[in-house]
């Protein structure tokens, strides 16, 4: 157990990494704003301060979701400037109002109904002006008329703006301090840092989202490619990739593992491009030199996605999706949870709409005679638990109709 001495140099070393990284990020470049502190209470302040900015800074790039990025920046927000209220409002650029996306310590009816033009109320005249509004005190501050002072239920509050390569997209407001001090010009100045990371966090991944689209476009491209190279199977990755995300989420995957697998699925037999036309449209059962050609498919896919950047992490479902749980499949010869999860989602998705659906050699399989198939198979090509899973998913859906045409 470490004693009193070893814990105190743990932290030191720890309060030292902090500020370091703290000073490589790019809200602590901006730092040299905040005044440096002449005695040791104010440092420790200041170092809170430093502290929380890095924290906030870190977090700000591991959240996933658009709404958990928008919480989190009115939570360090408020944490930070230690207030009870804080709000983050965004522009709309089709309802052209500010709205807001995130709060803390406000009525949902505020909330829900707060929509500010540019240059209506403190908000707006701050995303109007481009510049930060700091109040101590509205009772004693000019700026507002005496007759409006009474409607603002804060007397001492911070506005500052989010701005992106000279754009304001929104506001960031915080309000009642919990020490009820007045805010400072150094508060506003520690927000605006906060609001110039969270403009800069937000503006990357809505490129990042245009990023995504066009990848994701690009991957529909490829689907659309290989169906209508193999017009009998038309619309088969893209049910297989439904049936996968459903599967997935049943399963209690994490949303960001759904949609992995979801667009792995879409583009799951993408090496059949590779294949030869006398081998992939054969109109009869396939010879075992046939077969062995067909069983390269899922090598030469992986080869394929694993050149692209944004392609490579469906990789492993591409390449082992038609490894067996017993380990007698292919390319690799995997076994049980050697074959990744997704891989193992896919394999049954697959394979069930595979049997269900026409092909130019052989009728589908009724629904009844899929099931026993996936049973008969369990446990020696199929990850058992994945199976279970599956047919209580499909238990109540209906029966899929049968693609027959490019145009169906």
């Amino acid at each position: 157990m470490l004693d009193s001495a070893e814990m105190r140099a743990e932290r030191a070393n720890c309060k030292e990494s902090l500020m370091k990284a703290a000073k490589s990020s790019s809200i602590a470049d901006k730092a040299v704003l905040i005044p440096a502190a002449d005695n040791a209470g104010r440092f420790g302040e200041l170092l809170k301060v430093v502290e929380g900015l890095h924290e906030y800074n870190v977090l700000t790039y591991a959240v996933n979701r658009d709404q958990e990025l928008y919480d989190l920046i009115v939570r360090k927000a408020t944490n930070i400037m230690n207030t009870h209220i804080g709000s983050l409002m965004l522009f709309d650029e089709k309802m052209m109002k500010l709205k807001i996306v995130a709060s803390c310590g406000l009525p949902a009816k505020v909330v829900k109904s707060s929509s500010l033009k540019s240059g209506e109320g403190i908000a707006g005249k701050v995303f109007q002006s481009r510049q930060p509004i700091f109040c101590e005190d509205i009772e004693f501050d000019e700026r507002f008329k005496r007759k409006s002072r009474v409607k603002y239920s804060s007397k001492s509050f911070v506005a500052v703006p989010l701005k992106v390569r000279g754009r304001v997209v929104g506001v960031l407001n915080v309000n009642n301090r919990k020490s009820r001090q007045p805010f400072t010009a150094e508060g506003m100045k520690i927000l605006t840092l906060i609001a110039d990371e969270a403009a800069m966090t937000i503006e990357n991944r809505r490129l990042l989202r245009r990023v995504e689209k066009a990848y994701m476009d690009t991957i529909a491209t490829l689907a659309k490619m290989l169906d209508e190279r193999m017009p009998s199977t038309k619309g088969h990755s893209k049910r297989v990739a439904e049936l996968s995300s459903e599967l997935a989420k049943r399963m209690g995957l994490p949303e960001e593992r759904i949609q992995l697998i979801k667009r792995a699925a879409l583009i799951h037999d993408i090496g059949k491009i590779g294949i030869q036309d006398n081998v992939l449209l054969k109109p009869r059962a396939l010879n075992a030199v046939e077969r062995k050609i067909i069983q390269s498919h899922p090598r030469i896919g992986s080869e394929i996605v694993d050149r692209v950047e944004f392609f490579n992490i469906f990789v492993p479902i591409i390449a082992f999706h038609h490894e067996w749980f017993n380990g007698e499949g292919y390319p690799m010869g995997l076994s049980g949870p050697q074959i990744p999860l997704g891989a193992r989602i896919v394999a049954v998705c697959d394979a069930w709409d595979a049997m269900i659906s026409e092909r130019a050699y052989r009728d589908p399989l009724t629904k009844p005679e899929a099931v026993a198939e996936l049973i008969r198979a369990s446990g020696t090509q199929f990850d058992p638990e994945v199976v279970k899973e599956f047919l209580k998913m499909i238990k109540k859906k209906p029966r899929q109709k049968p693609a027959k045409s490019l145009y169906e």
